[in-house]
């Protein structure tokens, strides 16, 4: 009978090393999850501040496009013949898209 109860120990500590090992092994998988989700949130937070940095950067490039055509526009009414009939060309460019948008809001 001794030899029995020995036995019904012995399978009594693996099962409580068993639940130990598991035990431990959600603990740390929890706290492998914590750090994933801490790491995701500061990752969010960096595509969310480079997202509106992109923005602003592309305003930026969208105002001097806008300087850059004034200043042409500046540079052909006081340059050269060749620059005023380069301006003349611009012009008549954009009148003719005016006009395809004229024509389509009307359709």
């Amino acid at each position: 009978m001794a030899k029995f109860e020995g036995s019904k120990s012995l399978r009594m500590s693996n099962a409580l090393d068993q639940v130990q090992r598991i035990q431990d092994q959600v603990h740390s998988l929890i706290e492998r999850y914590r750090l994933a989700i801490g790491e995701l949130e500061s990752q969010a937070a960096t595509v969310a501040s480079l997202t509106q940095e992109l923005a602003q950067e592309r305003k930026k490039v969208a105002d001097l496009r806008s300087e850059i055509e004034q200043l042409r526009l500046l540079m052909a009414f006081n340059g050269s013949q060749e620059e005023r009939r380069a301006l003349k060309l611009q012009l008549n460019e954009w009148v003719r898209e005016i006009n395809k948008c004229v024509a389509q809001l009307n359709a």
